[in-house]
């Protein structure tokens, strides 16, 4: 299975469904806006990550390292990049 598949399968599970239907995951969909993540949706997800991948993917580690403009316009495709350079 191709990471995008996989990363954005963890996603969906922590989004759920969303009136019914779960919100289209796409590599531009940003986590904050499209996808309506917050801290403890971002925790959940590091979490799932890590223990897929590998202690080295610390998402939650990563995102607090950004600016406030980046942190809002992250997107699936980054986290998928960002998994892919540090999974073991």
């Amino acid at each position: 299975m191709a990471l995008f598949e996989e990363v954005s399968g963890i996603l969906r599970e922590v989004v759920g469904p969303c009136g019914g239907c779960p919100p289209a995951i796409t590599p531009n969909a940003t986590l904050e806006g499209d996808l309506r993540f917050d801290s403890l949706d971002l925790t959940r997800v590091d979490a799932a990550l890590s223990g897929r991948y590998g202690p080295a993917v610390e998402l939650a580690r990563h995102v607090r390292g950004l600016e406030l403009d980046e942190i809002t316009g992250f997107t699936v495709g980054q986290v998928v990049d960002y998994v892919a350079g540090r999974a073991r």
